[in-house]
């Protein structure tokens, strides 16, 4: 699904929910809580520019690995979108996550895939924003638990150190797919 001029923003401060607009009268609704975005005001804005650019962007560079179906990737593009212009800073919880072993072979940048391992349980996340000490990155996975009292669910995002990136086991599956059909 592509951007589209007619998506619009609408923020209902009655029931502290923001959700998106889009074509055809399907409304995309924020998943995270009000804590999580900064202070919105009453709103029914267009969709900016930079708004299509950053779901587009996010949506192109997870269907390049053609896992998932179009709708997660239409929520997962509208939920970094999201975040992107109305979430709240983040500080770093490497903690919940171990020190990866293995460092990816391929370039760490927007939409790559990772994964991360709790100690209790591995997840595929996809990285949101990256710099040279930390990534944002959103679980793609149905959920994963962090410790016995904290539980991500799909599309949660969460900052971490580079260093608990871990190379993503749907990569090197692509890769030895490909290999075999190419041998």
């Amino acid at each position: 699904m592509h951007a589209s001029q007619h998506w619009r923003w609408n923020f209902d401060p009655e029931h502290e929910q923001l959700s998106v607009e889009l074509d055809h009268g399907l409304v995309h609704k924020c998943p995270y809580k009000a804590s999580r975005l900064i202070p919105l005001q009453p709103t029914h804005a267009a969709f900016s520019m930079e708004d299509a650019a950053n779901y587009q962007e996010f949506y192109d560079a997870l269907s390049a690995y053609e896992l998932w179906e179009p709708m997660l990737l239409t929520q997962a593009a509208l939920n970094r979108t999201i975040l992107m212009r109305f979430g709240r800073p983040q500080m770093p919880q490497s903690w919940y996550f171990q020190t990866c072993i293995e460092v990816p072979n391929y370039d760490l940048e927007m939409g790559a895939l990772v994964e991360l391992n709790s100690g209790i349980e591995t997840g595929v996340f996809a990285i949101m924003s990256i710099d040279a000490e930390f990534a944002e990155c959103m679980l793609l996975s149905s959920s994963m638990t962090l410790s016995e009292v904290k539980i991500m669910q799909q599309f949660d995002a969460i900052k971490v150190l580079r260093n608990r990136l871990q190379p993503s086991h749907y990569l090197q599956m692509s890769y030895d797919d490909d290999h075999l059909r190419h041998a």
